[in-house]
């Protein structure tokens, strides 16, 4: 069965720490966004199975949010639960809910939103009416909770957002306005040659303020699958660069899907060519447990010497590397 997912947008940290951690240990997979604007775009990305929803965002405010998820073909049917310290009336006056709406009451236990998620998650399931709970998880005062926060923003390099500032305007996406959904990615070439793979851990200094992979990092994941691959092969770049250099004259990247903190990925390198004085690699990186291929990359090298005049490679590189080319079936 596939590890279900939950997004959740609240700009109370302290509350969205103490979820995270507790839905996590049940087994969960958690995503946590503290802005309206950054909870849709994760939303769009991620397609989580629930979104927990703050009513009393920043930056647009619960109902707007709500109103941007709900008119998206991605996140129509999305089952979201509204976390409110105010009434099922008073949230239900200002959204229009749907079957897949539901709410929470303020404060609220690990416990009681595991039965909730349970009935939701559950084949045909749906929670009824508003769940009340009693407070497990201390939250900050409203003061505080501004002061955190624009704390947090000026340590991310970022403007703090005032409470109650409205979302850009957009116009609501019909089901046939819908972002056809990205293309699959070509197979791996096959044929009679040999690759590398090396597994790596994604870091939390890897990812950005959506919580994914930075776009410019996966070159640096390129980077190691090269490195690792001629190390494989009994070259290590370090005793390579006495006697030659491979500067990176053509790089490009196609993004398949967007990677998290704390995921394993496995870095999949070969030769696309090998020319007299030139080399190109090729690399897949994909998702450990799923297979799925999130990015491929392309980068192409002159060899050079310490003048940075075109050389040949030495014969007893070169016949290294052979094993490492593409050989098409």
């Amino acid at each position: 069965m596939a590890q279900q997912s939950i997004l959740i947008i609240d700009d109370d940290q302290a509350l969205v720490g103490a979820l995270k951690d507790g839905l996590e240990s049940l087994g969960y997979k958690v995503w946590a966004a503290f802005d309206g604007l950054q909870g849709v775009l994760q939303a769009h990305q991620g397609k989580p199975d629930v979104i927990m929803l703050d009513f009393n965002m920043p930056a647009g405010g619960g109902p707007g949010v709500y109103d941007r998820l709900r008119s998206s073909a991605d996140t129509a049917k999305t089952p979201i639960i509204f976390l409110t310290g105010l009434s099922v009336d008073e949230v239900k006056d200002k959204i229009k809910p749907t079957p897949n709406t539901f709410f929470l009451r303020k404060p609220i236990s690990v416990a009681q939103l595991q039965k909730v998620l349970e009935k939701i998650l559950a084949p045909g399931g749906r929670a009824k009416g508003p769940v009340t709970g009693v407070r497990t998880i201390s939250t900050p005062a409203p003061a505080a909770r501004a002061a955190q926060s624009a704390r947090m923003a000026q340590a991310a390099g970022a403007p703090a957002t005032e409470p109650g500032t409205p979302l850009p305007k957009f116009r609501p996406v019909a089901a046939a306005e819908a972002p056809p959904p990205a293309p699959a990615p070509a197979p791996a070439p096959a044929g009679a040659f040999r690759f590398h793979e090396y597994e790596m851990r994604v870091t939390y200094a890897d990812t950005d303020r959506l919580g994914i992979v930075y776009h410019s990092n996966y070159f640096k994941y390129f980077d190691v699958g090269r490195t690792e691959l001629m190390r494989s092969a009994g070259y290590r770049y370090r005793d390579m660069e006495r006697n030659l250099f491979m500067p990176i004259i053509e790089a490009r990247c196609n993004y398949m899907a967007p990677s998290r903190y704390d995921e394993i990925l496995v870095i999949k390198t070969w030769i696309a060519w090998l020319g007299p004085a030139s080399v190109a690699f090729e690399s897949d990186i994909r998702e450990h447990d799923s297979a799925r291929v999130v990015a491929r990359g392309f980068t192409r090298h002159a060899v050079v010497n310490e003048f940075w005049k075109p050389i040949r490679l030495p014969k007893e590189f070169r016949e290294r590397l052979l094993p490492f080319v593409f050989k098409p079936s």
